[in-house]
């Protein structure tokens, strides 16, 4: 039986991560909202707004209103709302920001405390690239990592089509990794990551170079940033030989996937025990299935691996059709 001390907490629980990542998909039952009471609502603002993490990475302040002004509606009719809530809502709505990047804190695993923070945007397309927000698989890849941590552990990781940064930090942080090295092609992009990963590992200093210096690396992770064109895979340089390749969403354009193959295959050629996991949602069954045969096409072989739901990391497993490949070459198949 749960107790109304355990509920309250797991309600809580659940405002905070929604708030965190910026979600307003959240209900109260009227027995839930009787549990909000004075100080539960000052638990929640404690644990948000009023934070170190929030003060210093504020979430959007569109999105605030609208949370705030949900949440009054359901705590309202049957308890007193704090006076705080009521004054940040009033602070939030005098605020005006037309900045279309905002800060979401995703919570890793069942601890509020253990967050990674990304500064991301909700648009779709930036400035011609759409690596400028943290997409469904980069949460799905992420997650299914932090549960197979033993894949992971010493390796050397690198990350294709890293965006933001979300996957790559969040492995570097919890997998026990060797290295690893995010990369991206455009200049917006590759800022993002630099930034991102300075939020994360705040032990770095900024740069201006292309690359993180030695002494900018996390002693713990040893995160790395580089410029990749797939286009160009002459641009991997001979020094470069990873355990594991990583991506997520990488596969939407059909006009990438045989640059992209290249690029595996001259991994493959440094490594022939490379293993890669691309996760992808799957929006134009067209464009998959003709990465598929893209893959066949440069003699790689792929399995799927079953993404049931969100173990560690919050993601929508209901709504889309999703895939974790794993890929690896022919010539390694046949020898078993």
């Amino acid at each position: 039986m749960t107790t109304p001390n355990l509920k309250a907490n797991n309600i809580l629980n659940s405002l905070i991560r929604n708030y965190f990542k910026g979600s307003l998909i959240f209900s109260l039952q009227p027995e839930d909202a009787e549990l909000m009471t004075w100080t539960n609502q000052r638990a929640f603002l404690d644990s948000t707004v009023h934070s170190e993490l929030l003060k210093r990475y504020p979430v959007k302040n569109e999105f605030s209103k609208l949370f705030f002004k949900k949440l009054i509606s359901f705590i309202e009719p049957y308890q007193e709302v704090h006076d705080d809530v009521y004054e940040f809502l009033c602070l939030s709505m005098k605020s005006e920001s037309s900045d279309m990047f905002c800060y979401r804190h995703y919570v890793i695993g069942h601890s509020l405390g253990n967050i990674i923070t990304i500064k991301e945007t909700n648009n779709m397309v930036v400035n011609g690239t759409t690596g400028m927000r943290t997409w469904e698989a980069a949460l799905m890849l992420a997650d299914w990592a932090l549960c197979n941590e033993d894949i992971f552990l010493n390796k050397k990781v690198l990350e294709l089509g890293s965006g933001v940064g979300f996957t790559g930090i969040t492995i570097a942080k919890h997998c026990g990794i060797k290295s690893i090295v995010l990369t991206d092609c455009h200049d917006d992009v590759f800022k993002a990551i630099r930034e991102n990963i300075l939020i994360n590992f705040p032990g770095s200093n900024d740069t201006n170079k292309n690359e993180l210096s030695d002494s900018q690396r996390n002693c713990q992770s040893n995160i790395d940033v580089m410029m990749l064109d797939w286009n160009d895979d002459n641009e991997i340089p001979s020094h470069l030989v990873p355990d594991i390749v990583i991506g997520a969403d990488i596969v939407y354009d059909p006009s990438i996937l045989q640059p992209l193959c290249n690029v595996l295959r001259k991994l493959f050629d440094k490594n022939v025990e490379l293993e890669v996991y691309i996760a992808s949602v799957i929006r134009n069954e067209d464009t998959f299935n003709e990465f598929l045969r893209t893959l066949e096409n440069n003699e790689l072989t792929f399995c799927t691996i079953s993404l049931e739901c969100s173990k560690l990391i919050d993601w929508n497993y209901n709504s889309k059709q999703r895939c974790l490949l794993k890929i690896i070459r022919n010539k390694i198949i046949a020898l078993y």
